[in-house]
């Protein structure tokens, strides 16, 4: 479906409140410049940010080198886990990976300094990493956005680290690139490589052409690789020369080559590489740039921008080329006006390319020069209107943005900048936890407030057809709830390419504060949403000065005070109904999924107990130390646990777990002799059989041990009751009347048993 165009609303009455300073009409053009940095504090990740990833959820996963930054330790450069975290661009907030990314052989994996890109599912597939500077591990991982969690792919042929990953047209990937064992051209991983897609896929990767033999190249550390129109991958530096990698033909079938040996001389075997190399005839006139970014602005054009060697000092130099052209040749454009190499360049929603920090110093990382060190103006460039090919300056970043610095544009067309730091050498204070938001001009052309029941205007795409407008409260949701969400459609009037929108008529059905504006076209699908803010009305002008009430006068006056509550509470409700009942409870143990206990988490269970067979009352607060409730029977039963189990855990959806029930009954205990054992046996009623009683072991305790996640040990003298109560009965030919406690068990039609925790003498009753 057809996106609408961006839309933008008409005033001219009010300056925006979130401006750092007041606009004339006349900035409000297509020339209109304006950019910030939010916040003016950089706000914290919970790492320095060197790899970065938007989601298909909008959230953006991320990780760096190790798992405390700012250790003074070099060893801990080294370190062989990674910590991943999710970032919400709604909240700020760092949620971590709960478990981290492993290799095929279990062990845990560093996946810093690898290469990453999505597969067709949305899922991130991560290639290669680090165990220390130069030597990279072989292993594959996949990040399953929908499960948040790390999988692992199959091995790949030898180590990479600082490889390329580029998803294919026919959704593989190709793995190309990455150091095995060193620094050197000798130690590169020559041998590219096309794997799965599937996550559960078990099958290898398959080995593509090596270039070196084909067109006597020997690939880059991070080559900058995208895909031609055509399908082909394109190669476009860091190296001058640029080169074409065909995988498939004209029918998209792989291209297949016989293997050679080192001489050249054809394997004669039945294995085969894929894809050919061809010189693509034509190279940039800065030559080689390491650390420089290349960008795809336009289906088919690529810009490769800025970057250069540490003896010469980076460049400005922005260089272009159009895939789509035959043959297609490098060209330069405007320059930047600062030099700047360890950078980043990010595409924007317009159309326009923004670079964002990096150093203009000679040194690899030249932090310390604030002259010809760090910089922090972001510059934009445009390809095209009245300022096309050149570069204008942007706001300022407040962080050193360099090495190991990320831009990672946002659904909501804001541009995350973070990270910096990280390598050999580096104070723990450059490297850089925090993290701050480029707003471009773009954001920056809608009102920020507007009046009830009055009229506004926005202005939508010549061709797009709006079916209606949604106005739409902020959200703020915990635990399943949103407290503050709200929606409403605003009646409009179409104009051309101008619509006139009414203002909801008052703070009734639209609350002051800021709302998100949606335009929606016949099909139903949104722009993107502006904020804007509606106003609280002005309040009437008071008649006179109100005498306040002597209620209101007198709880200012006691602020302090408790205010007694008028109704009881529910522990006063329980002793009322323990009172009331003057007989044991049946003791229920539950365990909730909710971590926090039973005590928190009871509301479920004790709806559900209350719909039990049998059950009469259930007290309303339950033991949380112990994880268990009480509840009365309607009569003098012995209660069918499976029954109650199954009954329970239906109407809870299984959200606690019953793990059994105890009993304190009454009623005259025998000994008689079975075998070479004593059988203990408490007398039934008129409405409960007789049971067999038996000893308490650990299986039998429902008291709960919410810490450890188990039974709680039982002691001692719970462990001897049985014995104890059968050595009190030698003196009883005919049975004595006891009153026991024990865990009740099932164990066929109308049969228990009860295990004896504790008995005493019950008072017999005449």
């Amino acid at each position: 479906m057809r996106k609408l165009s961006t839309i933008s609303i008409i005033y001219s009455y009010k300056t925006p409140s979130f401006l750092d300073s007041p606009l004339n009409a006349s900035n409000l053009d297509l020339e209109f410049h304006y950019s910030r940095w939010v916040p003016e504090v950089p706000f914290n990740l919970q790492n320095v940010a060197v790899h970065a990833s938007l989601l298909p959820t909008g959230k953006v996963l991320y990780w760096g080198r190790r798992s405390n930054p700012k250790d003074t330790n070099p060893a801990s450069l080294d370190q062989l886990f990674t910590k991943s975290f999710l970032w919400d661009p709604l909240t700020h907030a760092s949620e971590p990976i709960a478990k981290e990314p492993l290799g095929m052989d279990g062990k845990s994996v560093n996946l810093f300094c690898s290469g990453h890109c999505f597969l067709p599912d949305g899922n991130l597939l991560v290639v290669g990493g680090h165990i220390k500077d130069g030597f990279g591990v072989n292993q594959a991982c996949v990040y399953d956005f929908k499960a948040n969690a790390w999988f692992t792919k199959p091995m790949m042929n030898k180590g990479r680290w600082y490889p390329s990953a580029l998803t294919l047209p026919d959704g593989r990937v190709l793995s190309i690139s990455g150091s095995i064992d060193g620094f050197g051209d000798s130690h590169v991983n020559n041998i590219p490589q096309i794997g799965p897609t599937e996550v559960s896929n078990a099958n290898g990767w398959i080995e593509v052409t090596d270039p070196f033999p084909e067109v006597n190249v020997i690939l880059p550390l991070y080559p900058r690789l995208h895909l031609d129109p055509k399908g082909r991958v394109f190669m476009a530096g860091p190296q001058e020369q640029s080169w074409f990698l065909d995988i498939t033909d004209a029918n998209g079938v792989d291209i297949k080559k016989e293997i050679k040996n080192a001489k050249g001389v054809d394997n004669k075997t039945a294995q085969k590489t894929v894809g050919t190399w061809t010189d693509a005839k034509t190279a940039r006139k800065a030559k080689f740039r390491d650390y420089a970014p290349s960008v795809m602005y336009a289906t088919g054009q690529i810009m490769y921008v800025g970057g250069g060697t540490d003896t010469t000092g980076p460049t400005n130099e922005t260089e272009l080329i159009d895939l789509n052209k035959n043959p297609p040749q490098w060209t330069t454009s405007g320059s930047m006006n600062n030099k700047r190499k360890q950078f980043n360049a990010t595409i924007l929603p317009d159309g326009t390319v923004l670079v964002t920090g990096g150093t203009r110093g000679t040194s690899f990382n030249e932090l310390r020069d604030r002259v010809n060190g760090p910089v922090h103006e972001a510059e934009l460039w445009n390809p095209s209107g009245p300022s096309a090919n050149t570069w204008t300056p942007m706001a300022a970043e407040s962080a050193d943005r360099c090495y190991h610095s990320i831009a990672l544009l946002l659904l909501d067309g804001r541009v995350l900048s973070a990270g910096g730091g990280e390598y050999g050498g580096i104070t723990p204070d450059d490297c850089l936890t925090n993290a701050q938001l480029f707003e471009p001009p773009y954001l920056f052309n809608v009102p920020p407030e507007i009046s009830y029941g009055k009229e506004f205007e926005i202005s939508v795409g010549a061709n797009d057809s709006i079916d209606k407008i949604s106005w739409v409260r902020l959200g703020s949701v915990t635990h399943c709830r949103n407290m503050n969400q709200s929606l409403m459609f605003l009646d409009f009037k179409p104009n051309g390419s101008k619509i006139t929108v009414r203002a909801p008529a008052n703070a009734n059905i639209a609350p002051p504060g800021h709302y998100m504006l949606f335009v929606l076209n016949k099909q139903g699908v949104p722009s993107m949403a502006p904020i804007v803010r509606i106003a609280r009305a002005p309040a009437p002008a008071p008649a006179g000065t109100p005498t306040p009430s002597t209620r209101v006068a007198d709880v200012a006056q006691h602020i302090a005070t408790a205010i007694k509550q008028l109704q009881p509470s529910l522990s006063e409700h329980n002793e009322r109904i323990i009172a009331e009942q003057a007989r044991p409870p049946v003791v229920v143990g539950l365990t909730p999924l909710c971590p926090y206990g039973l005590g928190p988490c009871w509301s479920g269970a004790y709806d559900a107990l209350q719909q039990v067979t049998d059950i009469e009352v259930v007290r309303p607060v339950a033991n949380n130390i112990d994880s268990v409730a009480f509840v009365y029977l309607q009569r003098d039963i012995l209660p069918d646990i499976d029954v109650w189990r199954s009954e329970f855990e239906r109407i809870v959806h299984k959200a606690y777990d019953m793990r059994g029930i105890e009993m304190t009954l009454s009623g005259v205990v025998t000994k008689k002799r079975v075998g070479a054992d004593d059988q203990l046996t408490l007398a039934g009623t008129a409405t409960r059989p007789d049971l067999v009683l038996e000893p308490f072991q650990a299986t039998n305790q429902i008291l709960w041990d919410k810490e450890a996640k188990a039974p709680k040990p039982i002691t001692d003298a719970e462990a001897g009751a049985y014995a104890k109560l059968s050595t009190a009965l030698a003196d009883h030919a005919t049975g004595a009347t006891m009153q026991i406690t024990g865990w009740l068990q099932k164990y066929g039609a109308n049969k228990f048993s009860l295990h004896v925790r504790k008995f005493e003498e019950a008072e017999e009753t005449h």
